[in-house]
């Protein structure tokens, strides 16, 4: 049976200073993750159906993005609701989406040997452009690219019918922490292989930690209305380490097309620069890489979890967080790493206490974790 929510009328429900792209105070949970949904897919649809450049690369970029954000939402929906339906939605915006990879792709060879060779010559990049067979901005099947967003539109609509109808099997926080831990649980584990396999060039665990951290960061957008402090600073931690994983990927990706059009000059010597630049550029990005998420996945899933959930109740009911807050809050794992954990109690649940203890260099695996 769906959870009916009271919640107050829209006009009451925005709040001065609100997001709407966030969960708003005064409404409730399963409403406004369905609108949040509803306000994806129609901004994707419109980028389908309203070219704003000529190439359309700004509309396939806004559409990409939207279909990621909206597929972290279905996953952040997966453990509260029918999870047959959720992954049937997930897969059809999965594979809508997928059609456009080629046109980005294309795009996105030909930046990706610009910033390899960003201090070279241009005629350097053109030669080795002729040679790897990528153009700058990449080529364009328009009438392809056309049939291609008609369907994407009519799949989203079918998807926005679907979320319409959802039921949830709770309410309130409950709908919202299992997705949310599990998503900082992958991404948690997904950040301890990639370091664990650092110099083996492992191309698709770093996409997995890529995808994890870009599903973690856009689920956190959700609630950006609730804490404009250490979570807001966390997401935009997340967010830039998703950028960065993300060149990796390109980097990575570019690396095997170099492999793959060098069996055609094996007599020439035009891609060893690019060989070169890349193992530097990959191996300074990796660093970075792990300098930012070291701190940010440095708390234990369960303790992660009891912290946000007491800045949802503050934020849902300050006045009685203001009475009933007797013990100091723990931090989220942002910037500089707390040397000692004071117990704390997670709240409004009557979770277990949570006992202090020095933060370990790198989190050990979760044991059972998917």
């Amino acid at each position: 049976m769906p959870v009916v929510e009271e919640t107050p009328a829209d006009h009451e429900a925005l709040e001065p200073a609100e997001s709407g792209d966030a969960l708003r105070r005064r409404e409730g949970v399963s409403r406004g993750l369905v609108r949040l949904a509803r306000r994806l897919i129609r901004d994707a649809v419109h980028h389908c159906e309203h070219p704003e450049d000529a190439d359309r690369t700004e509309d396939i970029h806004q559409i990409r993005v939207q279909c990621k954000r909206l597929r972290a939402l279905l996953r952040l929906l997966k453990p509260v609701t029918d999870e047959k339906i959720i992954a049937e939605e997930n897969t059809r915006v999965r594979d809508a989406a997928r059609n456009l990879a080629d046109f980005r792709d294309a795009f996105v060879a030909g930046e990706t040997l610009k910033r390899v060779f960003d201090d070279a010559a241009p005629r350097r990049v053109r030669d080795a452009a002729v040679l790897l067979n990528v153009r700058p901005g990449g080529a364009r099947h328009k009438g392809d690219l056309a049939a291609i967003l008609e369907n994407l539109a009519r799949d989203l609509r079918r998807v926005q019918t679907t979320v319409r109808k959802l039921p949830f099997a709770t309410r309130g926080w409950g709908a919202l922490a299992p997705g949310l831990e599990r998503s900082y649980r992958r991404a948690r584990t997904s950040f301890q292989k990639c370091h664990k396999h650092q110099h083996k060039h492992f191309a698709e665990t770093f996409h997995e930690w890529r995808k994890r951290v870009k599903d973690l960061a856009y689920q956190l957008e959700f609630l950006d209305n609730m804490d404009r402090g250490v979570l807001r600073r966390q997401r935009k931690e997340c967010r830039r380490l998703g950028t960065l994983l993300g060149d990796d990927h390109d980097y990575v990706v570019f690396a095997e097309h170099v492999r793959d059009r060098e069996r055609h000059y094996e007599h020439l010597a035009t891609f060893q620069p690019v060989r070169k630049r890349l193992r530097r550029r990959l191996k300074e990005l990796r660093a970075r890489e792990f300098a930012l998420a070291f701190p940010l996945f440095a708390d234990e899933p369960e303790m992660w979890i009891a912290h946000l959930e007491g800045l949802w109740q503050k934020w849902k009911n300050p006045r009685r967080a203001e009475d009933e807050l007797e013990t100091p809050e723990v931090p989220l794992a942002v910037g500089a790493g707390v040397p000692e954990l004071r117990a704390v109690t997670t709240p409004a649940t009557g979770g277990k206490a949570i006992s202090g203890k020095k933060r370990p260099s790198l989190p050990p695996a979760a044991k059972g974790q998917s």
